[in-house]
């Protein structure tokens, strides 16, 4: 289990071959000291979000500012936000490219950026080196 997996579980985040409980219980059970998690491909289900790492989060990017491209030319508006340390929001150049968005990320400290269009999200924590793209649960795809 590498640090990030080890700092997630302490915060209760669940591994993603674990499908979400559908109630909590309002008594909070305290959780095991170590969770062995066995590494696995992601496969997403219908509905379901995974975070990926590394080069796979950088593809992820990538693959949002294609979409992203495609929505502005289709007339369809999209957007690119980034939300810095402090909490104040920035406006992304999304056109700029994947490796231009990183520096910037990195030069404005942010905290998350953000990219989304029609019926879909992407998140990125840029100083973790995790990220999401997913199709908006209400909108289906």
């Amino acid at each position: 289990m590498d640090e990030f997996a080890r700092m997630m579980s302490m915060e209760g985040v669940r591994p993603l071959d674990r499908r979400k409980e559908k109630s909590r219980s309002p008594a909070k059970q305290p959780s095991p000291a170590v969770d062995p998690v066995v590494e696995r491909p992601v496969v997403l289900e219908q509905g379901g979000h995974a975070w990926v790492t590394g080069s796979r989060a950088r593809t992820a990017l990538e693959t949002a500012l294609e979409r992203l491209a495609v929505e502005i030319r289709n007339g369809r508006r999209g957007w690119a936000t980034g939300i810095q340390q402090n909490g104040k929001t920035v406006t992304l150049a999304a056109s700029s490219g994947a490796a231009s968005l990183l520096g910037a990320a990195d030069r404005q400290s942010l905290r998350l950026m953000i990219v989304g269009g029609g019926g879909w999200t992407f998140v990125m924590h840029p100083m973790m080196g995790v990220a999401t793209l997913d199709e908006d649960p209400l909108t289906g795809g």
